[in-house]
């Protein structure tokens, strides 16, 4: 008899722990769901207060707005397409300069140009080049004024101070390496853009030109070769390996040359032109970013390969048929944590997915010890039975 009320009792127990399990997680879940209607009334807000501020009225709007711009804006049309290792915009690297490695595929399209490979005669001359391109995936409809870039932590700036894609006119500028012009296509490596952004240009890398630490004096500015004939020898334009030779005695070059004559529109590069390279400076010229660039709020993070993922690594390494080897370029995206501030804050104990040149990748990040570990590689191209990607189906999904 007095087991039976024992066991009775050990019942009851059990089943209101049951009761208490679940009235917590709801309870749990009705705190996520206020929480997430609290930020989505808070972004609300905030895009009501943008309009109330940028709010004009038609004859205010009509004094401000220039007449040469046509009302339907400006139309730009794409010159070609880029095929890289990223499908998704999770896990691309921001910046062409993390991962170096990455390779990319520009291709012209036939119908801008009758023969789009006469287009890039020359390029291959240059090491590297700018892609101007379109933030096709951008999926905000409304442009703010201040952003919170990922590298500030959360702090917030102004939209025109940051690389943010999230901009009035959604334009990209990416500085990549040519590796070789192929027909219509170029290939390079600095990969910071999704499979299939459309590219509205094109532009050589010219040190002399675009980086500012190479701005000449005035003295030393040079219009084609004829003006350097009496001057000592100074390196070539393509050969940036070499320091130029100047002589400290070399004779002021008299104003009234300067500018007398400049190059067409679109002959710029018809002559030679020599100009200093690396070793001279001017003193006028200083470069100056703000200090969170130079001194981030966060750390780079460590990674590490669970035993399982450096398995799944090296089977994949060996059913690549060109060599390839992805860990090097996993590790350095995620040492630069491709998470957003909004990922980071509310999902940062949560695994971590991203799809790399056809690999599927699972990690999860460990903010107080500044590491990431990844766990799971896969390739994002094999079917399991039911049809579905084998790293979506929860049948292989501990395999």
């Amino acid at each position: 008899m007095a087991t039976g009320i024992c066991s009775e009792v050990d019942s009851d127990i059990s089943q209101l722990r049951k009761q208490l399990t679940v009235a917590r997680n709801e309870i749990h879940n009705l705190r996520q769901q206020i929480k997430a209607l609290g930020h989505n009334h808070q972004k609300d807000m905030e895009q009501i207060q943008n309009i109330l501020d940028s709010w004009q009225c038609q004859r205010c709007n009509s004094s401000t707005t220039p007449t040469n711009i046509p009302e339907d804006g400006v139309s730009l049309r794409p010159i070609g397409v880029v095929s890289t290792w990223f499908p998704e915009k999770r896990g691309t690297p921001r910046q062409p300069g993390i991962c170096v490695n990455s390779q990319g595929k520009l291709t012209l399209f036939n119908s801008v140009f009758t023969n789009p490979e006469h287009a890039l005669e020359g390029l291959e001359g240059f090491s590297h080049m700018w892609i101007l391109y379109h933030f096709h995936r951008n999926d905000s409809s409304h442009v703010r004024a201040k952003v919170s870039p990922p590298r500030l932590n959360g702090a917030r700036t102004g939209v025109f101070g940051t690389r943010s894609p999230h901009r009035p006119s959604p334009i990209g500028l990416s500085l990549v390496t040519v590796k070789r012009v192929e027909g219509s296509s170029v290939y390079f490596c600095g990969v910071d853009m999704v499979d299939g952004t459309p590219v509205l240009d094109i532009k050589p890398y010219i040190p002399q030109y675009d980086n500012p630490l190479h701005c000449e004096t005035s003295n030393l500015r040079y219009l084609d070769g004829r003006e350097a004939e009496d001057e000592p020898m100074m390196t070539s334009p393509g050969d940036a390996n070499l320091s130029p030779v100047i002589s400290k005695a070399q004779p002021a070059r008299p104003e009234s040359r300067i500018g007398e004559r400049e190059a067409p529109d679109g002959e710029e590069g018809a002559r030679p032109s020599l100009v200093p390279l690396v070793g001279i400076q001017n003193e006028r010229t200083q470069v100056r970013i703000p200090s969170w660039i130079t001194q981030p709020p966060l750390h780079k993070l460590k990674v590490t390969f669970s035993d399982r993922a450096k398995a799944q690594l090296e089977n994949i390494e060996r059913e690549t048929e060109n060599g390839e080897n992805p860990e090097t370029s996993i590790q350095t995206i995620l040492q630069e944590d491709p998470r957003s501030v909004y990922l980071r804050e509310r999902w940062g104990n949560q695994f971590y997915t991203f799809l790399i040149c056809n690999l599927h990748v699972s990690c999860k990040f460990d903010d107080s010890a500044h590491t990431v570990t990844v766990f799971q590689v896969k390739s994002a191209g094999k079917l399991c039975e039911c049809g579905q990607p084998e790293w979506q189906c929860s049948a292989h999904g501990e395999s």
